[in-house]
């Protein structure tokens, strides 16, 4: 739970005026009681407002040799050991600021309390509960949830029990250090509404307890056979076979921590070209389970990352891609809920489409665009051709008229073209280095591997965008792991330094622009260097 150091950090997303400062306080005193080096803050929000507002906390065991511990002022995304969420959508606000992560454990009460956005509108706006709870399960190590709102209700108790509920399922789910009495008897201290809130507090930690008795407690918040079954719904005859074909060998070959990842790629990977496509995307995850299986202690980690980001990159955004999205029926059907349509009223959809060059001769077989390629960047070439400024072919389709719609339509009827394109040999070039580059790091050191597996998330985007990610992740794996670990090899034996800015380098890489690539290997090099001297 805590990471890569004893350091423990939790987040409190709030609502003004329901008492997040005292469950932050309660949190405080009771690592004091162990004798924890504690800090809790309450950054800006609408406190008393009825409004957002967010609480931070840090703790550090106190060390025979009195170190000093200096403690952040800001939660950082991806870093934070603990979400404590005393209402659903202010989880779904922390996670969408990118502060859930694989380490993450969230306690969190699944009440609501609306919006004004929510509100506005003469229908339902109120936020989907069933996509906030995919968000947190896919952004955390362990969801436990509860409608602490509802049992409050239920024992006889006012809104204000909500903290003291969440406090004793946070101590029932084992995933802070402190005993049962550090909590109650941090209440105690605190002197606000003691016995009130020390009843509230056993009402929590004899809910998840009695749920973590009976195995009810699980990541995903419901069962692979609930999920496989709703996925199967969404295809249709053969489609469906295959797919529960491949779903069957996952479960019976995985652990359950990687299932629902590979049940996606292959849902995501059939859908985006075949199953034959799907099928090299379960033998690739399938070579690194292997190296996975011979680690003990691992968590299976590995395999998750990588997982996880290959089907992405194996999945990336072409222009037969984009054409699809488009057509989409559900796209239409999303389209006219949101704008809140009738059926007797016509509306009409126009895209704006600017792809480049490269975008375009992407979608090309390989054969026919390298040579090409090849003789552009010949000096006859540049003297004919002078232009600097990139070509891009601007389009702006009515993709709800017949003419609009079968422009995008044909284009995905090129789809058995894509394997062959220069599109694809691009992008399997840089699978090809990922998976290679976890294979061999993994060997080094299993917690290195999982970084490079991690990494392939800075490659995103779609045209230039997407390109410059490419780069980056080439040079992430060329400038910055391959010299940093080679030092460590033959001078260390271990990676720590490797590790260590190799976090820090993901950090700095902005999918954006090249500075964060270029703050990296200055970062690297100047590391390098202060070691040799």
């Amino acid at each position: 739970m805590q990471g890569k150091s004893d350091l423990i950090k939790i987040f409190i997303p709030a609502v003004g005026g329901q008492g997040g400062g005292v469950l932050t306080e309660w949190l405080v005193q009771a690592f004091f009681k162990e004798e924890f080096d504690v800090q809790g803050i309450s950054l800006p929000g609408l406190s008393q407002r009825g409004g957002s507002t967010v609480y931070y906390l840090e703790a550090y065991p106190k060390s025979a040799e009195d170190k000093q511990v200096i403690f952040a002022q800001f939660p950082v995304p991806g870093e934070v050991d603990i979400i404590v969420a005393q209402e659903f959508l202010e989880l779904g606000r922390a996670l969408e600021l990118g502060y859930g992560s694989d380490i993450t454990t969230i306690v969190t009460s699944t009440h609501r309390i609306f919006s004004t956005l929510e509100k506005l509108p003469i229908g339902s706006g109120i936020y989907s509960d069933e996509n906030l709870r995919k968000l947190a399960s896919a952004f955390s190590s362990d969801l436990i949830e509860l409608n602490a709102l509802e049992l409050s209700k239920a024992n006889g108790m006012d809104e204000l029990a909500v903290n003291a509920i969440l406090l004793g399922a946070l101590s029932a789910s084992g995933a802070l250090p402190l005993k049962k009495k550090s909590f109650t008897d941090a209440i105690e201290e605190v002197g606000v509404a003691v016995k009130s809130n020390l009843r509230a507090f056993e009402v929590g930690f004899d809910y998840i307890g009695s749920k973590k008795n009976q195995g009810q407690v699980t990541k995903a918040g419901h069962s692979w056979e609930k999920f496989i079954d709703e996925t199967a719904q969404k295809l249709e005859g053969n489609n469906r076979e295959e797919y529960l074909l491949r779903t069957s060998e996952i479960e019976s070959q995985y652990p359950v921590n990687i299932r629902e990842i590979m049940a996606e790629g292959v849902l995501r990977l059939q859908e985006y070209q075949d199953y034959k496509y799907a099928d090299r995307y379960l033998s690739q995850v399938n070579d690194v389970f292997q190296i996975d299986e011979r680690v003990k202690g691992g968590g299976h980690k590995l395999t998750e990352h990588y997982a996880k980001n290959l089907a992405l990159l194996m999945s990336y955004e072409d222009g037969i891609r984009v054409a699809e999205l488009k057509i989409k029926s559900d796209r239409f059907k999303r389209i006219k809920e949101n704008m809140r349509l009738r059926d007797d009223q016509v509306f009409k959809v126009i895209d704006y489409l600017k792809p480049d060059a490269e975008e375009v001769y992407g979608l090309l077989p390989f054969y026919i665009v390298s040579p090409v390629l090849s003789f552009t960047r010949t000096s006859l070439f540049k003297k004919i051709w002078r232009r600097k400024k990139p070509l891009t072919f601007g389009q702006t389709p009515t993709t709800t008229s017949f003419s609009g719609f079968t422009r995008l339509w044909l284009l995905t009827k090129i789809k058995f073209m894509r394997t062959q394109s220069y599109r694809y040999r691009k992008e399997n070039a840089l699978i090809k280095k990922y998976t290679e580059s976890v294979k061999i790091y993994s060997e080094y050191d299993y917690k290195l591997g999982c970084l490079i597996a991690k990494s392939a998330a800075m490659v995103k985007g779609y045209g230039k965008v997407r390109r410059r990610t490419m780069d980056a992740f080439y040079r992430f794996i060329d400038n910055i792991v391959f010299p940093l670990s080679e030092f460590e090899r033959d001078s260390r034996k271990n990676y720590d330094i490797t590790l260590e800015i190799g976090e820090e380098a993901i950090k700095l890489i902005n999918g954006e622009s090249i500075d964060g690539i270029e703050q990296a290997e200055k970062l690297a090099r100047d590391v390098l260097e202060r070691r040799a001297a």
